[in-house]
């Protein structure tokens, strides 16, 4: 009888357009991986350092949940603890039910995944819109995600196509460039007019109360912005001791998750909105859930938790490349999924799970952070037999193989047997027609031919040659078959020994990073190379062509812009007949009016060369959605403000949050446009935020034209040393 997996693992193999899919896939995302990882100084002391954050951060959690929790409440934050799915779903609906909420924007959330919170709030009478282009495509065609990061990946264009013609609009082609900006048509309004955002969370700060999302389409900021009530939920492993430990791990999440050095959206939420702000959030909530997690802290599977969801081990799984993530019938599929599943749901639900791997050792080798999923599959195996959860066919195998190896009688007269009994099957091949499972076990391998000595036999023969006299040694019988095997073997035990699937050692000090001679020069090329435009005017006047130039394609619609520039942009866009939307006030987000924006206009705190990322905070006079829902953002970089490294940036941020003024209740690294590739992997930019990004590079010298000046507000003056 097969297994629940096996069933679906069979329907799976079976379905051509799934196969193309994974294959595609897969393969494409390990491609990816490889060279972001080349493009690092020293790839393996980043994922050494990486995973001792986890293993450190776990030898003192509760301690760093205590931080985060308390600077969370300090700054506004209300945390509630959920101890399993049926209380978050119950805390997340009274939240809804005291705000009349009727309508839900979300991020994508494996963690709203775990507890189905769809679900809970569709029976509530609430309607949730998933607003990640996968997962929005998922909710349409009422399916559950695949995949930790492509949650549409077994979806092929062509099946993208007609669920929109059928959902959408009935006279859509299947242009994934259409296509998405279908959704973002139809998602744009759903954002506008939502009262509540729910996100997940991918690191939680606790030195600053800090609540982290790393996302490439622009619909986790507008999420985190846009309603008034904004509620995360995350696991308890998700906290992160300090900012530049984040920081570490934000190097290694996108090169392994989609093979980028850093997402477009690195969104940094410390608080709801402050008083002088124009947009986000009035209230705030964390959900911290546990569903199970704290029973196996500093037990055999407390590895699992320094997983930091980027999807890797699933690239690089040949049982996932072959049956796809619903094989798994988990939120978490993959080798990790057959971990965490287990450990979640018990092991008389999804036990199972851990048999479907070949323990070949490709999770680990992928894994950022090296957790060893190879041995906490033979673990869960062994748990699971340790609960008598294996079928009893397979016990009663296993308990007579045990009796015949425990009787030496026995063993050997199988041993003497067998090969004469399956010598002649092997021979007809008629292996293939034994009953199950031996049967199903021999459709996809060759039966092995029975040797013609036992290893017991060669063994005693080599012990009998090295009792002889030396003279007799020219009678000493030639090499044998398996006494070759025994000395490969040996050879081979020898090298093993200095191969492993097992991490590198840390280094203590700064991590090794890439050279950056000239910074403004390699922010412009990693910008161009993240798909953004870079441009370095040599004079004012040509700045000012460049500003009008970019406003005239979109001379019909309004245009939007910060204060405190260090250009004169607003005078130059009056002068030629456009129309500024004034500066959004506290408290007050102008939403309706920005949307209609065609170009968004801010400054930049500081800019990074290596990834070619602008870091915006938010503050008075600075709203948040100036660089999110105009159709084109143009951000003016001063040349002093450009950082060589992410690592940095990372003193700079962490004063804006934790300084004697009042702090930022966002800061944004924004690194190329919105983009997703969650249409048959191909590229569309535009998704939920802007369709392009510009950058001018202002030196602190620009030969200035008569008439020519920076605002008077700007902090950046040119003359500033």
């Amino acid at each position: 009888m097969k297994s629940p997996f096996n069933r679906r693992a069979a329907s799976a193999l079976a379905d051509p357009g799934l196969q193309e899919a994974l294959q595609v896939a897969t393969s494409r995302f390990g491609d990816l991986r490889k060279q972001a990882f080349d493009s690092s100084a020293a790839p393996l002391a980043l994922r050494a350092r990486a995973r001792e954050i986890r293993r450190r951060t776990f030898e003192d959690l509760n301690l760093h949940l205590d931080t985060l929790f308390s600077n969370l409440s300090r700054l506004g934050v209300h945390v509630h603890s959920a101890a399993d799915a049926s209380e978050a779903d119950k805390i997340i609906l009274g939240i809804a039910r005291r705000r009349g909420v009727k309508t839900v924007v979300k991020s994508k959330s494996m963690a709203s995944e775990e507890i189905h919170l769809n679900a809970a709030l569709e029976a509530a009478g609430i309607t949730p819109f998933e607003t990640d282009l996968g997962e929005w495509i998922l909710q349409l065609a009422g399916e559950v995600p695949s995949h930790l990061v492509a949650p549409a990946l077994h979806k092929t264009r062509e099946q993208v196509a007609r669920l929109f013609a059928e959902k959408v609009d009935p006279h859509i082609g299947d242009d994934p460039r259409d296509l998405t900006a279908a959704a973002r048509r139809q998602l744009r309004k759903e954002f506008l007019r939502a009262d509540m955002g729910v996100s997940g969370v991918n690191f939680a700060i606790a030195e600053t109360g800090t609540l982290c999302l790393v996302t490439n389409e622009g619909n986790a900021r507008l999420v985190t912005t846009l309603p008034k009530v904004h509620v995360a939920i995350m696991g308890i492993e998700k906290v992160v001791p300090t900012l530049a430990e984040a920081l570490t791990l934000l190097a290694v999440l996108p090169r392994s998750a989609t093979g980028e050095k850093l997402t477009s959206y690195f969104t940094m939420l410390t608080g709801p909105r402050k008083k002088a702000e124009a947009d986000g959030p009035e209230e705030m909530h964390l959900v911290v859930l546990d569903n199970g997690r704290s029973r196996h802290l500093g037990g055999p599977f407390h590895e699992a938790f320094y997983c930091i969801r980027c999807g890797s081990c699933q690239n690089a799984c040949p049982v996932f490349q072959s049956v796809g993530g619903h094989a798994y019938d988990s939120v978490y599929g993959g080798p990790i999924g057959s971990i965490l599943s287990p450990m979640l749901r018990g092991l008389e639900t999804s036990g199972e799970l851990s048999a479907a791997s070949s323990l070949c050792g490709a999770c680990q080798e992928a894994c950022p952070v090296f957790v060893d999923i190879p041995r906490m599959l033979i673990e869960m195996r062994e748990a699971r037999v340790a609960q008598r959860a294996t079928p009893m066919p397979e016990r009663a195998a296993f308990r007579l193989a045990a009796w015949a190896m425990r009787t030496p009688f026995v063993w050997d007269l199988g041993v003497k047997l067998l090969p004469r009994l399956l010598g002649p099957l092997v021979k007809r091949i008629k292996a293939r027609w034994l009953p199950n499972p031996a049967g199903a076990w021999l459709k996809g391998r060759d039966f092995p031919p029975a040797p013609p000595k036992s290893f017991r036999s060669i063994w005693k023969e080599r012990q009998r040659d090295t009792k002889r006299p030396a003279s007799h040694a020219a009678d000493r019988p030639a090499e044998t078959h398996g006494g070759k095997s025994v000395d490969r073997a040996r050879r081979l035990l020898s090298i093993s020994k200095g191969i492993s699937h097992a991490p590198a050692t840390p280094t203590p000090g700064p991590l090794p990073e890439v050279e950056v001679p000239d910074p403004a020069a390699r922010f412009c090329e990693e910008f161009e190379a993240a798909g953004g435009r870079a441009h370095r005017p040599e004079s004012m006047e040509a700045a000012r062509g460049i500003v009008l130039e970019l406003f005239r394609c979109f001379s019909d619609r309004p245009a939007v812009m910060s204060e405190g520039l260090p250009l004169a942009a607003a005078n130059w866009l009056r002068e030629d007949g456009a129309e500024i939307l004034p500066l959004s006030q506290a408290g007050d987000d102008c939403r309706g009016e920005i949307s209609k924006a065609g170009l968004g206009i801010t400054g930049c705190d500081w800019a990074i060369a290596e990834t070619g990322t602008v870091i915006l905070t938010s503050g008075p006079r600075r709203p948040r959605l100036y660089s999110l829902l105009p159709e084109v953002h143009l951000v003016l970089v001063p040349e002093e403000r450009i950082v060589p490294h992410l690592s940095a940036a990372s003193p700079l941020i962490r004063d804006a949050l934790t300084g004697s003024g009042e702090s930022p209740s966002c800061v944004s690294l924004i690194t190329g446009p919105s983009r997703s590739a969650d249409i048959g992997l191909t590229l569309v930019t535009g998704v939920h935020g802007p369709c392009e990004i510009h950058a001018i590079l202002v030196p602190e010298k620009l030969n200035l034209s008569p008439g020519l000046v920076a605002e008077e507000t700007s902090p950046f003056s040119l003359e500033e040393e």
